[in-house]
């Protein structure tokens, strides 16, 4: 017998690395699931579903900082900004 089967696998965004158990890539019933199994693994999952491994190498940290808000300018009321042209 012949069925079609849908299921779900997470692979990491910078190095294409598939999740897998026991050498196996991971077969999840849905994106739950998925999330449940990656949970304590040190891999991440964002909100708009980007997926990275747990590597700690520079290419995955810079992947993870460009998602990050850019720090804010701090401006004390009265103080002259620094980023002004003064020619």
């Amino acid at each position: 017998m012949i069925r079609e089967h849908t299921c779900i696998t997470v692979a990491c965004d910078v190095c294409q690395y598939k999740f897998d158990e026991d050498e196996y890539t991971a077969h999840f019933a849905d994106l739950n699931e998925a999330r449940k199994a990656l949970t304590g693994t040190g891999w991440t999952i964002t909100a708009d579903r980007k997926v990275f491994c747990a590597s700690g190498d520079t290419e995955h940290q810079a992947a993870l900082d460009a998602l990050m808000p850019p720090e804010p300018v701090m401006q004390t009321p009265g103080q002259l900004s620094i980023d002004t042209d003064q020619s």
